[in-house]
């Protein structure tokens, strides 16, 4: 675990090197912009715990459309695409270089979610009926997308997958709130990729509600 969250450390002091804008200036080139006073901004204000925040941008979304895709078509029978980086958020003032980012992958729907967390460290959210997995710094989300045209038979081989690491919540391991607030954040995030991605029935619809499913 500490190895991860190390370079998880190295990835937010990447981020820091990308292109900002501030939050009240979102740039219709990339999705993970968030309108000043919408219910995504006052999402990532929850998560950070701050009211001003900048976007770090790394991927336009037609590109990150043009990338998915093409791993997707490449992807072999019980594998994973590479993850693409897209978005990160860091709180202003800046807290060293913490803050929180997501990427975005296919993976097949046999494929474990986690790999060496114990399970005790995992706690499991049902969001407006999608699963969402989540220690206190690292959230999953796995949900099936059938693309249209040329794309539809792999699609439906394979489950989308979108990941928010937060270096923020690194010393709030028993902070459930602060837990929910970055699963509500992944799935807006998660939603506007399957929004761009033209996932058939859209998928993930509505306003994120939260609930920890019992363990048994």
């Amino acid at each position: 675990m500490r190895m991860r969250f190390a370079g998880l450390l190295v990835l937010s002091v990447l981020a820091t090197s990308c292109t900002s804008e501030p939050a009240s200036t979102p740039s219709s080139d990339y999705f993970c912009g968030m309108d000043s006073g919408s219910d995504g901004e006052k999402a990532v204000q929850r998560t950070l715990r701050s009211e001003q925040f900048i976007t770090n941008y790394h991927v336009p979304t037609d590109t990150l459309v043009q990338r998915l895709g093409a791993g997707l078509r490449q992807m072999k029978p019980g594998g994973h695409t590479a993850s693409h980086y897209t978005c990160a958020y860091q709180p202003q003032p800046k807290k060293e270089t913490k803050g929180v980012s997501v990427e975005f992958s296919w993976t097949s729907p046999s494929e474990p979610t986690w790999d060496r967390v114990p399970p005790e460290e995992i706690t499991r959210y049902d969001v407006n009926g999608v699963r969402v997995e989540s220690t206190y710094w690292l959230a999953k989300l796995s949900v099936a997308c059938r693309l249209p045209g040329e794309l539809d038979e792999a699609s439906r081989k394979a489950v989308f997958r979108a990941e928010l690491s937060n270096t923020l919540n690194s010393e709030r391991r028993d902070d459930a709130e602060a837990e929910k607030r970055q699963v509500e954040l992944l799935y807006i995030l998660a939603g506007r990729a399957t929004d761009a991605l033209g996932c058939e029935g859209d998928p993930l619809k509505g306003d994120p509600v939260a609930k920890p499913v019992p363990t048994a």
